[in-house]
């Protein structure tokens, strides 16, 4: 697993463009460089270096040899990195995409706990659509994502699933706040704020409008959850949420949540997946042991 002293040499010699000035900055002899780089072109019987009045440069060999000694450092600091966490699990950085939906109250909690009780592990939260957060666990830009619905992609494993019944949200002042709850038929002709396409919500409430024969008067199409709730709260408007995505406005009583009786919609739930072959840094490993036993605890 540790890189071997002529790839290194061979390495520096191809960035500094000479033997002297690789043997200052590694503060070796030349000597030793020279004997390096010859082992290695006698060992694969080939030169890698021109060797001119301006320097050295790469042989086509030796193009093909330094693109995998940057590969081979690149992993080697990869795995340096993830051997050092593994005399804790208190150190490292967790990148993590996930719907909008889920920021308000169940993330933001569980990224304050996470900063309480594990200070050394530090995380980046990025909030997109359900098929952006696929997107990014699949490029391998992201530790962990958290979509609406099940795993999108067929790369992607599932590792926790937690309900989050989708309600009706509006004002208090709205004609349907009285009600203890509705169908999919009530909705029919209903003023609403929708997320966009891109949003599992979305995605699930236009298939079971499609399936019931149910047509909302779409009057405003957002990215934005928040803007959502802003607009329901200060309109006749209604939209179409998740108790935990609305949890400040509910506490505050700007929003009422009405209970939707139809099995998909309550039925609907968020999902925590991980790229099928991504190798998971012990950090990683420690969060995603958190999100699951939260999701176990906050699942509605």
């Amino acid at each position: 697993m540790v890189e071997s002293t002529a790839i290194r040499y061979f390495r520096e010699v191809t960035s500094r463009g000479s033997i002297k000035q690789a043997a200052e900055s590694l503060r070796i002899a030349p000597s030793a460089i020279s004997r390096q780089i010859q082992g290695l072109e006698d060992e694969l019987s080939t030169k890698l270096f021109d060797r001119g009045a301006r320097g050295m440069s790469l042989t086509d060999a030796g193009r093909l040899l330094y693109s995998y000694a940057i590969e081979n450092q690149i992993k080697l600091e990869r795995i340096r990195a993830q051997v050092e966490e593994f005399d804790s699990f208190q150190r490292g950085h967790v990148k993590i995409a996930a719907v909008e939906g889920l920021l308000a109250s169940f993330l933001s909690d569980f990224i304050a706990d996470l900063a309480n009780d594990y200070p050394g592990i530090s995380t980046a939260v990025t909030a997109v659509g359900s098929r952006d957060v696929a997107d990014m666990v699949s490029r391998h830009e992201v530790d962990l994502g958290l979509v609406f619905g099940r795993a999108p992609r067929r790369d992607l494993i599932e590792l926790a699933r937690m309900r989050q019944s989708l309600y009706l949200m509006v004002a208090p002042h709205h004609a349907m706040a009285i009600r203890g709850h509705c169908t999919v038929k009530d909705l029919d002709g209903l003023r609403v704020i929708l997320p966009d396409p891109s949003f599992g919500i979305r995605q699930e409430l236009d298939r079971v409008c499609a399936q019931a024969n149910v047509r909302l008067e779409l009057c405003t199409e957002t990215n934005s959850l928040a803007f959502a709730r802003a607009i329901v709260a200060q309109t006749g408007f209604a939209t179409f949420l998740p108790r935990e995505a609305a949890t400040p406005e509910l506490t505050a009583g700007t929003l009422i949540a009405i209970p939707l009786r139809d099995k998909r919609l309550e039925a609907t739930q968020v999902t925590l997946v991980q790229h099928a072959s991504r190798s998971a840094s012990p950090s990683t490993i420690r969060v995603t042991e958190l999100l699951v036993e939260s999701m176990k605890d906050r699942s509605d």
